[in-house]
């Protein structure tokens, strides 16, 4: 009987992406080992997944899926609505992991750790897979401690810069949203699941020890759990889905080929973030402004959809531009964009994938964070490790707004001026970094996760 580790994935694509890397790796230290992934059908306002698996399923490797029953979602949206339909899946995660032989692990994303004791009960090890940086789950596990510190204020209505172990002092408002901010609705089930962490048999991180030497150092040691149990955390990453990188028949790609070396910024900001009419014309003016060359993935705010983006762009801004800039309202293949030679900067919102893609390709970044766990990780690879430059916005009514003018400072710097040279060389260490830390046989990262498949193939029952 072959042994089996078990995956559940938060819906959605990007996290789903992260979770299947992890598979192959896994399958790489132990092919004797079988993965399944459990689905569940998100609500309807979540990222298809559709293809992601198709691939996976056709990919050759010992990976099958299994859909577990859905539960009927309560009525709400955002992301404490996700996290509460996920836990009405506990159930039928207990029922499949105990339908399923020779299990040896149940590795669950970081936003279902609420259906952890479904593996627990079943005498299954159970693994969280944090996809996101070490600091934001040093921060997430030191939440406790802050809430005691405060006496119970909110976070974000503390003036001095905050303390949190294995990251240098940061300002209230580079804490996650539902962190600092006592009225986030999804406030109270971060406080509750800091507590689900003590009973984990580890924690399998997407990142690497020399981008994140303090914050891992500091889990290490049990600094974020004062008083309680940090369990193994282990750095395994990067992971990045890089053999899934479509390059042919992208305009975007044959655009690239024909600019000089390092040459282009890239502005990309995730799948889910996307700006105001305003904020576009701002975004315009600036690349206009910088005189650099630019291919920028744009998406107007859904609350604007049907917006003709000649309607958008400051008149006249595409022949002014024409030859120097590619404007895409589509998708992009942002892996191969950054892998191209012809890519020499970032402007990025800081998704923890996406920066993890710059740093493997060695691209500098501007900073613009959107939400979640976004501005911590711009402040300690921008702040902390001078792998990019900051922006200053301002505050409008609808919330920040950056001008054209401090866009076009930042790009010029990135691209021409001395703290974007900086940065580069920075970058470029860091990229052989990353690349050291997956290498076969040495890497750091790599070691860690063939100890933790070892382990799981030596406690499976036979």
């Amino acid at each position: 009987m072959k042994a089996r580790v078990v995956l559940f994935p938060t819906p959605g694509a990007g996290h789903l992406v992260s979770m299947l890397q992890l598979a192959k790796r896994i399958l790489h230290h132990a092919p004797s080992l079988s993965i399944t992934i459990l689905l569940i059908h998100p609500p309807p306002a979540a990222t298809a997944t559709n293809s992601h698996v198709n691939a996976a399923a056709a990919s050759g490797l010992d990976i099958d899926f299994i859909e577990i029953p859905r539960s009927e979602p309560a009525e709400g949206e955002g992301l404490v609505h996700l996290l509460r339909f996920i836990e009405t899946h506990k159930p039928y995660v207990r029922e499949t992991l105990a339908s399923l032989p020779g299990v040896a692990a149940f590795v669950a994303d970081m936003f279902c750790i609420t259906v952890m004791d479904a593996a627990a009960e079943l005498g299954i090890p159970s693994f969280v897979f944090y996809p996101s940086s070490a600091a934001c789950l040093a921060a997430t596990l030191y939440l406790p401690t802050l809430n005691q510190r405060y006496e119970g204020r909110a976070l974000k209505e503390v003036k001095d810069n905050i303390q949190v172990p294995g990251m240098s002092p940061v300002p209230p408002t580079v804490i996650p949203g539902p962190l600092q901010d006592k009225d986030d609705p999804a406030h109270p089930w971060f406080l509750r699941t800091t507590g689900l962490y003590s009973r984990l048999d580890g924690v399998l991180v997407n990142t690497f020890h020399e981008l994140e030497q303090k914050a891992l150092t500091a889990l290490a040691d049990g600094l974020c759990t004062p008083g309680g149990r940090t369990p193994p955390v282990h750095p395994v990453g990067p992971l990045l889905g890089l053999d899934c990188a479509p390059k042919d028949g992208w305009e975007c790609i044959e655009w690239l080929d024909r600019q000089p070396e390092s040459s282009v910024v890239f502005l990309c900001f995730g799948s889910i973030s996307a700006f105001s009419p305003e904020q576009v014309r701002e975004v315009a003016c600036g690349l206009e402004l910088s005189g650099a060359r630019f291919l920028w993935s744009l998406r107007v705010r859904s609350s604007h959809v049907g917006v003709d983006l000649k309607g958008v762009l400051p008149a006249g801004f595409a022949e002014r531009t024409s030859g120097r800039g590619l404007v895409s309202p589509a998708w992009v293949p942002q892996i191969a964009i950054l892998a191209h030679p012809a890519v020499g900067g970032f402007v990025s919102h800081f998704g923890w994938n996406s920066t993890l893609e710059s740093v493997w390709f060695g691209v500098p970044m501007v900073a613009w964070p959107q939400f979640a766990e976004q501005a911590m990780n711009a402040f300690e690879l921008v702040n902390g490790l001078g792998l990019g430059l900051r922006m200053v916005g301002e505050e409008v009514d609808a919330g920040t707004l950056i001008r054209g003018k401090e866009l076009g400072r930042a790009v010029r710097a990135l691209m021409e001026g001395e703290e974007g040279a900086r940065a580069r060389e920075k970058m470029k260490a860091m990229k052989e970094s990353a690349r050291r830390a997956v290498e076969e046989g040495r890497g750091s990262s790599y070691a860690n996760l063939a100890a933790v498949v070892q382990q799981w193939i030596e406690t499976v029952p036979h």
